[in-house]
């Protein structure tokens, strides 16, 4: 009986680290975002489409991956 508890407990931690790693997520994709537009005005072409190509293949394109794994 002393599994299920530990488990619950485990359950939680895991939520929490996800919350954590979500924000991250969001914070990362946030500076992309940031970037590509300081790297516009500043007229550096090379590097604000870096900037949003990162933000596109790697940002957006692993919430469509999470997204297509939840349909399933």
């Amino acid at each position: 009986m002393d599994e299920v508890p530990d488990t619950a407990l485990d359950l939680a931690r895991l939520v929490d680290e996800l919350t954590v790693l979500d924000q991250r997520r969001v914070d990362i994709g946030e500076s992309l975002v940031h970037l590509e537009y300081l790297y516009s005005r500043m007229g550096e072409r090379q590097q604000a489409d870096a900037a949003r190509k990162a933000f596109q293949e790697r940002y957006v394109g692993r919430i469509y991956e999470l997204a297509d794994g939840l349909r399933t």
